[in-house]
């Protein structure tokens, strides 16, 4: 077949040059000819891959680094006294900080000039270096309490981002409530994201543990500030929040350090604080009353919790792990001179959460007065005879209470040091006349 080939090619290509300005069909038949030459040069061609290329380039790599004649070494590294006899192109693929350092771009200005054959590595020890290199060389290393700090800080600097990984892996096995504020502040200064939200999550978890341990301390302004501002914080109460809260001030003024309490206090969730707690305990404290901004802060909070006015920087939605949702309670709902007995809870946390909840059952009317105490709310002037109070709960829904003396519409009604509802003039259809009278 080859030989046929080969004879109609060199066939062709005598015709071709012997008719060069002959007829097109000569032209064709050459061009076809060659095109089915190369058709059969293809098919005959084959891809090959070496089952052990992979395995073979990786040990020879790693064996390297244990080369005592150093003959294939182009840079030699010095830490803490010690000569690395290193690769150029191997620390360039593994990590972009020896990338930029080996083989500089011309643009940049921090990089070591071509030419130099040694790099000085300050603040590193041989030891921890040396594991460093063994993870760059052959992808395995040894990581233990000693010297896992200095490897995670080695990593970061020289972008070994798998190595941090399995850094950041190794400190979240071993986080506690003791070492956690520790290595909250080792991620943050060694710039660790991971290892920074793992260490926050067991705090935002164990908040309630916290005050009672010796981590306490250790939390910065700015973790704890983190932590009060979260809504993922368990707690079972906003009490138990400012408790822990008054004992990392205690801590930070006894060990020297200046704190701005004020900021944490915007971060409580005061509707869930009493006002009593806020009178015996937050404003005769001595750290909060010597700061004047703390001080006026929490008068203003009594003042919310005495009557329900809110102001500027006041936090007060609820956190989700104590299982109560701030929301608005619609009762009745009016189409022109009809009102019906529907209600309905739209939250103020979830954005367009609108649920339905058992209707009151009686007669609703056109201009009721509604008040809450608590976790109750009070709806009057419903009934027929516009003269029923009723009482709602969550959790029970409604019940009737006493009926008023006197029905009546726009009228307003309030609770008064959460023990006693008055209701407040109004007007009355039968008589068509204005109340002045209190209830």
């Amino acid at each position: 077949m080859k030989i046929l080939w080969s004879a109609l090619l060199h066939r062709a290509t005598i015709n071709r040059r012997i008719n060069y300005n002959s007829s097109q069909a000569i032209f064709l038949s050459v061009n076809m000819t060659y095109s089915a030459l190369l058709l059969c040069s293809t098919a005959m061609s084959r891809k090959i891959k070496s089952a052990t290329h992979s395995e073979q380039l990786v040990t020879g790599v790693a064996r390297l680094l244990t080369d005592t004649t150093h003959k294939h070494s182009d840079v030699q590294l010095k830490v803490d006294g010690n000569i690395f006899h290193c690769h150029k192109l191997v620390l360039a693929m593994k990590s972009p900080y020896f990338d930029e350092k080996l083989f500089p771009s011309s643009s940049s200005s921090s990089s070591v000039a071509a030419g130099d054959e040694q790099i000085v590595l300050n603040d590193i020890r041989a030891d921890d270096f040396d594991k460093v290199l063994q993870f760059i060389y052959t992808g395995e290393t040894t990581l233990n309490e000693e010297n896992i700090e200095n490897i995670l800080r080695i990593a970061n600097i020289m972008e070994l981002t798998e190595l941090t990984k399995f850094c950041v892996e190794y400190l979240s096995d071993k986080l506690s409530l003791k070492t956690c504020p520790y290595y909250w502040k080792l991620a943050e200064h060694t710039n660790v994201p991971a290892l920074a939200l793992a260490c926050k999550r067991l705090c935002l978890k164990e908040f309630d543990k916290i005050g009672s341990s010796s981590g306490l301390s250790s939390l910065s302004e700015t973790m704890m500030r983190e932590l009060l501002e979260d809504d993922e914080l368990v707690v079972e109460s906003e009490v138990d929040v400012c408790e822990t809260l008054m004992k990392w001030l205690n801590s930070q003024t006894q060990s020297g350090n200046s704190v701005q309490p004020y900021q944490l206090l915007t971060r409580i969730r005061w509707s869930a604080v009493p006002v009593e707690y806020v009178k015996t305990e937050l404003i005769t404290n001595d750290i909060l009353m010597n700061d004047r901004q703390c001080f006026e802060f929490l008068a203003k909070v009594i003042s919310y919790r005495l009557t329900g006015v809110q102001f500027n920087g006041l936090n007060t939605f609820h956190r989700p792990s104590t299982e109560v949702e701030q929301c608005v309670v619609v009762v009745g709902l009016g189409t022109g001179t009809y009102v019906s007995s529907a209600v309905l809870r739209v939250s103020l946390q979830r954005l367009n959460h609108v649920t339905s909840a058992q209707a009151i059952p009686a007669c609703m009317q056109t201009e009721v007065a509604a008040c809450v105490c608590r976790n109750l709310m009070y709806v009057t002037g419903v009934g027929s005879d516009k003269n029923e109070a009723w009482k709602w709960e969550s959790a029970f829904g409604w019940t009737k209470c006493g009926n008023m003396n006197e029905g009546r519409r726009r009228h307003c009604a309030t609770f008064v040091n959460n023990t006693s509802m008055y209701v407040l003039g109004g007007f009355v259809d039968k008589d068509k006349t204005t109340l002045d009278s209190i209830e």
